[in-house]
């Protein structure tokens, strides 16, 4: 079933250094818009210097996330748009100046009227897209007239000049040089309505462009290739151009013979160095220079904090609009699921129409061209009043193409469009998920195998904002109960969870009705100097959210500074490439299901590290009264997995269950044979017992029980002996 989709790489989530390498220029974006357009319908895309956002018409994102992956490894960074609630919601948001680095800014909804531009040139963009896009634009346009979100200043141009003013510039003495005509208008614009300049020098690759603009400012225009030559003439120098123009490249620039290099490293009075390029303009080694002042992209989103402040207050409002705008645009886009229909009996009515006014004319007699003009609207406003109701009633039919007695299939033959084919689903699955991007990612793959068991079925996803995701972890279910709230009022029919975030306790009225094939178990260490956990320097910081990790690191390396970590896999990997950690533990899961296995330094075994209890199974959860959704899932089902996990679960709740003690069990199934690891430890890791037990699989439970018995015993009793021996 054809959706809209989307992936992105923007400022929310990748670093200036990533942005860069995926900055596309026009010429990039149309190769890219034309490959694209091989495997969907219609493809539409946005390249900025603050995001490279992919949106097309077709069955799922995969296709743009595997075109990215031409690139490079950038999975980490990417957030994915897999329906069409959520590619518009996004979409949306950004043109209301939400997702921008400087909130509310305007630029954004004349970029994306750019891309639709750009788009309809390489005729990628069709129906769907098109009033997709336009409709972002008026939510952008409707967002700014009905609240004040654009209102204060943090705008890039502002910025620049508020930059200018903090390093005392008197601009009636500076030479200012500006490289790019395109986005660097504005900051132009600006800075000479506030004062005057000296000398202005505009510098583009394309030399006609930069001398209009140059007429316009009273400057100089020069190609890039001069550049060189003012380099020490000027004061300042701001950068905004998405060509290849790279000033000062060198990255040792001290020991560069360049004649440019050279004046960085002696220049003997301050220079300002504005970078707005993406790829930057300027080499990032100039900030490390005395008398140099460099700012780049990265360096003014954190300045523009002030002038979001006074917008914050703005938000709410936004969001009320955006969510209006998302309903109603959602709501037409099924509608438009019976576009043939309505086209085919619009079309016959107009041949009717015109017809029977080649019949008419002729006996009218002699007929003025505004009375044959009127007879004509006449007969269109008499056809459109004739069609209203019925179009209205396909429209509502629309909605519920899945119901088993559409009446659509009537109206087919009340109007004699049988030869009208028309994708008519059997059921609509609506599938609950967390907005993570790993949520959404395991969710597509299973929404892919289900799509193959069962394809007339239309499976749309719908994203539940959960306790965890605002970072409320203590309360149990924090990563699932507003889900299973969800699948309980039937607002969702299948609830996608990792099966370790579960709790014990089973919601009445709610059954597991799959575990998928698991994926791998282990537990992998990432380190920012490349090191393995051995080979950490003692001392060195690692992170965790788990108990059970930190235990059993403790366990190998007693040396090492275990410290807590939060938030989703790829912020946690972010806070380390930060500074906060000089390694962290993540399960090897996650970091497969988004690709990002090349981040892993070591890869632990199941015996360095036991993982958590069901670490790597996703449980599709069902009503247990919905024996139609329950029929499908079990189609997924792995019944070795079932097994080994549900002993797993056995093995917690014979521990305690939802306890604050470490603990952790693997159970491997081979043949007729169960194998189980555990560990079971004293709150404050002190007293650690691993042990295993294995036997017949069919006393699966049973061997859980009986390990986690034993286990508890023996720590029980070493900490009385312990306790003895104190006293």
């Amino acid at each position: 079933m054809n959706r809209i989709v989307g992936i992105e790489l923007s400022h929310r989530y990748a670093p200036i250094d990533v942005r860069e390498q995926l900055a596309f220029n026009s010429e990039q974006t149309e190769q890219a818009l034309q490959e694209l357009r091989k495997v969907y319908q219609e493809v539409f895309i946005i390249s900025t210097c603050n995001r490279l956002s992919l949106y097309a018409f077709g069955d799922s994102y995969l296709h743009l996330e595997e075109y990215l992956e031409r690139f490079g490894k950038y999975s980490q960074y990417l957030t994915v748009l897999p329906d069409t609630k959520i590619a518009v919601q996004n979409l949306f948001s950004t043109a209301a100046g939400l997702e921008s680095q400087a909130i509310g800014e305007h630029q954004i909804v004349g970029q994306i009227r750019d891309a639709l531009d750009l788009a309809r040139k390489n005729k990628t963009i069709g129906p769907i897209l098109d009033e997709f896009i336009r409709q972002a634009v008026h939510v952008g346009k409707r967002t700014r007239l009905e609240t004040n979100i654009g209102q204060h200043s943090a705008s890039l141009a502002t910025v620049g000049f508020e930059l200018i003013n903090k390093h005392q510039f008197n601009l009636a003495e500076c030479n200012l040089l500006v490289v790019g005509t395109g986005n660097m208008a504005n900051l132009v614009t600006t800075v000479l309505d506030r004062s005057s300049i000296n000398k202005l020098y505009i510098a583009s690759h394309n030399l006609g462009r930069a001398s209009e603009m140059a007429l316009e400012w009273n400057g100089e225009a020069v190609h890039v290739s001069k550049l060189p030559y003012l380099l020490a003439e000027v004061d300042i120098i701001i950068g905004g151009t998405q060509g290849e123009v790279n000033l000062l490249a060198e990255k040792e620039i001290e020991n560069s013979k360049c004649t440019r290099a050279q004046f960085a490293a002696t220049a003997q009075k301050p220079k300002l160095l504005i970078d707005f390029g993406l790829p930057r303009n300027f080499n990032p080694h100039l900030k490390k220079i005395e008398n140099i002042h460099l700012y780049d992209l990265d360096d003014i989103k954190k300045m523009t904090f002030d002038g979001l402040l006074k917008r914050h207050d703005e938000i709410p409002q936004v969001k009320k609009i955006i969510t209006e705008e998302v309903d109603k645009f959602t709501e037409a886009f099924y509608q438009r699921k019976a576009a043939p229909i309505i086209e085919a009996y619009w079309s016959g009515l107009n041949e009717t129409k015109d017809e029977e006014l080649k019949w008419l004319m002729p006996k009218l007699g002699e007929l003025t061209s505004e009375q044959e003009r009127l007879i004509e609207k006449f007969a269109h406003r008499m056809i459109r009043k004739i069609s209203k109701k019925p179009i209205e009633q396909v429209h509502e039919m629309a909605q519920n193409l899945h119901l088993t007695d559409n009446p659509i299939n009537t109206v087919k033959k009340v109007f004699d469009l049988d030869e009208v084919e028309l994708f008519v689903p059997k059921r609509r699955v609506i599938i609950g998920t967390r907005g993570s991007k790993l949520a959404l990612t395991q969710t597509t793959h299973i929404i892919e195998q289900l799509k193959k068991l069962d394809p007339q079925i239309e499976y749309v996803t719908k994203v539940i904002r959960t306790s965890g995701d605002d970072g409320n972890i203590e309360v149990m279910g924090a990563f699932t109960s507003a889900i299973q709230r969800a699948l309980l009022s039937n607002k969702v029919d299948i609830a996608v969870h990792s099966y370790k975030d579960l709790p014990i306790e089973q919601v009445p009225g709610l059954m597991i009705g799959a575990i998928s094939e698991r994926e791998d178990v282990r537990d992998a260490l990432l380190s920012s100097s490349g090191k393995t956990l051995r080979e950490l320097p003692e001392g060195a910081v690692i992170g965790t959210g788990s108990l059970r990790r930190q235990i059993q690191i403790k366990q190998i390396r007693p040396d090492l500074e275990v410290k807590f970590i939060q938030g989703n896999l790829d912020g946690r990997i972010k806070k380390m490439k930060d500074g906060g950690y000089d390694a962290i533990i993540l399960a090897v899961a996650g970091l497969k299901r988004l690709g990002m296995l090349d981040e892993v330094t070591e890869f632990l075994t199941e015996e360095e590290m036991i993982p958590a209890v069901c670490q790597g199974a996703l449980a599709l959860e069902v009503r247990e009264n919905d024996k139609t959704t329950a029929m499908l899932v079990k189609k997924l089902d792995n019944e070795d997995v079932h097994l080994a996990t549900e002993a797993e679960r056995s093995f917690l709740t014979a521990c305690g269950g939802g306890c604050n003690f470490p603990l952790a069990a693997y159970a491997q199934i081979k043949g007729e044979s169960i194998h189980i690891n555990g560990l079971y430890a004293s709150g404050d890791g002190t007293v650690v017992e691993i042990d295993t037990i294995q036997g017949h699989k069919n006393g699966a439970t049973r061997l859980a029980q009986q390990l986690a018995i034993e286990l508890m015993a023996k720590v029980r009793s070493r900490r009385l002996a312990a306790e003895s021996t104190s006293n």
